[in-house]
């Protein structure tokens, strides 16, 4: 149930994200909601509640929560952050810590073994690589052309959407487009991703799964570790899994271009 959830954030309306998103936070105590708890701590209305129960192929809300306590009845998961109080340094250290774990372990469930292996193939065969991020995973884009760089791979990375529309246009079939993204949903990057398939570029991208950029990939490594947030923290869910899923790929790229595989 909770990898569904997960895997669907990228298809719900914002409502239903409102919704799945206080569950995916709190799990072990959504099981204790009742409909009207859930719509208070979602802000959405109570029949929003039950057609997103519906949408899980639920019968109504205590339907939903019964399979969501089954799934955490059964599920291995690391010790949740103390709630307690006494000691809210500590608690926020875990808490930082258990959600990026939680994530890691998430994206390998997610991970398609033979679409990572056909983008480190499209990577190898590129002419010329262009990398694309905005906002927070505009910094990880230059992490990529970093790593291109080391084994030898014309790459250039760009965070800027006026940037990023010029070199797009500017592609060619022989060329790669290697898209970041967190959300999978950011206005700029996706009509700089269509201007780049126009001029025949070849994409692949790291984004949530069923999302815009995922959906205008040739090849995507679905991260579905975003999370909204309303906790001070600046640095999304999805850095942790992302920066991951970049050292699996240019180590499997390295072992390419070697002809190791």
């Amino acid at each position: 149930m909770l990898d569904l959830i997960r895997q669907s954030l990228s298809t719900f309306t914002p409502a239903e994200r409102r919704i799945a998103e206080a569950i995916l936070d709190t799990p072990s105590t959504a099981i204790t909601w009742s409909i009207t708890d859930a719509a208070r701590i979602a802000k959405v209305s109570e029949p929003s509640i039950i057609r997103f129960c519906r949408r899980l192929e639920c019968d109504g809300f205590p339907d939903f929560r019964l399979k969501l306590a089954q799934q955490l009845a059964v599920r291995q998961v690391l010790p949740a952050a103390t709630e307690s109080g006494a000691d809210p340094f500590t608690d926020l250290v875990d808490d930082v810590f258990n959600r990026a774990a939680d994530t890691l372990r998430e994206t390998r469930l997610d991970l398609d073994l033979a679409s990572l292996r056909r983008t480190v193939r499209l990577l190898a065969n590129a002419r010329r690589i262009d990398v694309y991020g905005y906002g927070g995973s505009g910094f990880l884009a230059a992490e990529a052309q970093h790593r291109m760089a080391s084994l030898g791979i014309a790459s250039v990375a760009y965070s800027d959407p006026t940037l990023q529309m010029v070199s797009a246009a500017r592609l060619t079939a022989s060329d790669v487009l290697f898209v970041l993204s967190f959300s999978g949903r950011t206005s700029y990057l996706i009509s700089n991703v269509e201007i780049a398939r126009k001029a025949g570029a070849r994409i692949v991208a790291i984004s949530p799964g069923g999302s815009e950029v995922a959906l205008l990939a040739d090849e995507n490594i679905n991260l579905n570790a975003y999370r909204a947030s309303a906790s001070r923290l600046i640095v999304p869910t999805g850095r942790a899994p992302m920066y991951v899923m970049l050292d699996v790929i240019f180590g499997l790229l390295a072992r390419e271009l070697a002809g190791e595989t």
